[in-house]
């Protein structure tokens, strides 16, 4: 499509005021009504239905005009064309026709009428406008664009041309290109040859890529040439300046995943109790599946630090996207998890807002605290675990995401699906693999292990080096119950950093809360010794069962040693031992 086709309809140049007559009327009425008003043509109806053209070429020699209608001359070969048409393809059904008019329509309606007069007449007017655009388009283009005719004469000399060449238009204008360009690649076009971004040195000082082409009349024969050029030099900065962001977001990135890695790859989680391997175990033989994950435990237990340590160890080149289901209010919950459009909601931004969702595409999306998502907000999570699509708020269009859940809670979520509060079958879209966390009181074989951990962490972080840690320090810590789990412990020996001395950690540097715990637990145990005593435990287990095997076999020690599989001098040994009878 060419631009005079988008500037100008037929619309633009029609006459709205046609002629109009009925086919009953007589040719002496119709042709008065034609002098009249100075057309060479009538539109002939039927009603309001148009069913020919009468034009002063069609009037008869005879002169009885008035006793002859103008149904039995008018041409029935009707051929319209729509408002919208352009100017060029109207002419060119006139041209293919041989007809000099075209009644226009809209809706079925006639709306005016376009002539070969039209066309000669008012869109001559239009030409100088035509030309005045075009010349805004090329003059506001990037390229510089050159335009020589077939003698080599210049005859356009762009805006950006000026800029690049520093030659203005009215020193070029009318004047050889060779004159100011030696070796100018435009003359090729004119012996025909075309020629498509190639690296060019108009001058000594310009580098540019260069296209040329020849522009032909309808005979085929060459006219003009065109050449645009860009300047390399401003594409080589942009690709240079690219190239050193790339490199910056790379380092970044690798600096990223490293430290990601450092602080949350499985070598990081400590612990040897047979519990946190076996959960470390599982985590790492899902990590680079699509599974769903649901772990559990105790609040602190370091249920988000297992989850990043699974995503980074995923393989998944996605962003790691934490929310907390229970810190967001169920009206802004949604919106947060899927986004929302421009005018979604009173408040809502311009622009609207991504969710976490589409953050984490091709990532993970951890879920903490799922036990307290709100209903409502379930069932929208179960259909984007069932369909892999999201619809952000105000939006009917479908997103597509590829997201990997990792759920986590402290709740039983088995007791509140019995209750009501936790829908059972996004419960078992979630829980496809599930983990549980020990807490710490479960695991104190690694009590003194995560301790190291966090004393070396806490003095990197604050520079403080470590010059002794007092062995009662760890001795406290793994007789504590530790409520709080690894996030309490993690807290407490920030704390004891914080306020050392000169790097030593020492058993006043202890919270008063955990020495009196303690305290009260070893006084407790001093009371009760007798009752963990395991040798008194184990007679009075084996005196009970003897008398009760007795009972059964009516004092028959034969039988009672068979039933106890001991021999029978054990059992009358035993007898003695504990003077039974």
């Amino acid at each position: 499509m060419w631009i005079v086709d988008l500037l100008y309809k037929v619309e633009d140049i029609m006459d709205r005021d046609y002629l109009r007559v009925d086919k009953g009327d007589n040719l002496k009425k119709v042709l008065d009504l034609m002098l009249q008003n100075g057309r060479e043509e009538v539109l002939v109806f039927d009603d309001d239905k148009l069913i020919g053209i009468f034009t002063i070429r069609d009037v008869p020699k005879s002169e009885e005009l008035s006793l002859k209608v103008v149904k039995d001359y008018m041409k029935t070969n009707i051929i319209t064309v729509p408002l919208g048409c352009n100017i060029r393809e109207a002419r060119d059904l006139m041209i293919k026709n041989n007809i000099g008019r075209l009644p226009v329509v809209e809706d079925g309606k006639v709306v005016g009428i376009l002539t070969t007069n039209d066309i000669r007449d008012k869109f001559y007017l239009k030409i100088d406008e035509f030309y005045k655009f075009q010349r805004e388009i090329l003059d506001n283009i990037h390229e510089a664009v050159c335009i020589i005719d077939k003698n080599g004469i210049v005859i356009y000399w762009n805006k950006s041309a000026e800029k690049l060449y520093e030659i203005p238009s009215d020193k070029i204008l009318g004047k050889p290109i060779l004159d100011f360009f030696p070796n100018a690649l435009i003359l090729k076009a004119l012996k025909g040859e075309k020629i498509e971004n190639v690296y060019h040195k108009p001058r000594y000082n310009k580098t540019v890529i260069l296209s040329v082409i020849p522009i032909f009349d309808d005979n085929g024969q060459i006219i003009a040439a065109v050449s645009t050029d860009r300047d390399v030099t401003e594409i080589m900065t942009l690709s240079e300046q690219l190239e050193r962001t790339k490199k910056k977001l790379e380092i970044i990135k690798h600096q990223y995943k490293r430290q990601i890695s450092q602080n949350y790859s499985f070598s990081s989680i400590v612990g040897k109790s047979k519990k946190i391997i076996e959960a470390i175990s599982i985590a790492q033989r899902v990590a680079s599946s699509s599974a769903s994950i649901l772990i559990t435990g105790e609040s602190g237990t370091g249920k988000e630090v297992f989850a990043k340590a699974i995503h980074d160890a995923s393989g998944r080149e996605g962003n790691f996207v934490a929310i907390n289901c229970s810190a967001i209010p169920e009206t802004l919950l949604e919106s947060e998890l899927f986004g929302y459009v421009e005018g979604a909601f009173t408040g809502a931004l311009k622009k609207g807002k991504i969710g976490k969702f589409e953050i984490a595409n091709n990532g993970t999306l951890f879920l903490d605290e799922i036990g307290d998502m709100p209903l409502s907000m379930q069932v929208k999570l179960l259909r984007v675990l069932q369909d892999g699509v999201i619809y952000k708020l105000g939006d009917e269009k479908p997103t597509k995401v590829n997201v990997r859940i990792i759920a986590a809670t402290n709740k039983n979520l088995e007791k509140m699906i019995k209750e009501g509060t936790f829908r059972e079958d996004l419960y078992y879209r979630l829980a496809v693999v599930q983990i549980n966390l020990p807490p710490l009181r479960e695991r104190k074989e690694d009590i003194k292990e995560l301790s190291y951990l966090f004393f070396n962490m806490f003095a990197e972080e604050e520079g403080i080096e470590i010059k002794r840690i007092d062995k009662k320090v760890l001795e406290v810590f793994e007789n504590y119950k530790w409520e709080g789990n690894v996030r309490e412990l993690k807290n407490v020996i920030q704390r004891m950093i914080i306020l050392s001395n000169n790097g030593e950690i020492t058993l006043d540097l202890v919270p008063e809360y955990i020495l009196n715990y303690n305290k009260n637990s070893i006084d407790l145990n001093i009371q009760n010794a007798q009752e963990y005593d395991l040798q008194r435990i184990i007679e009075n287990v084996e005196k009970n069962v003897i008398k009760k095997v007795l009972d059964i076999t009516n004092g028959n020690k034969n039988k009672a040693a068979k039933m106890l599989n001991i021999k029978r001098s054990t059992l009358y040994y035993k007898l003695n031992q504990y003077g039974l009878k």
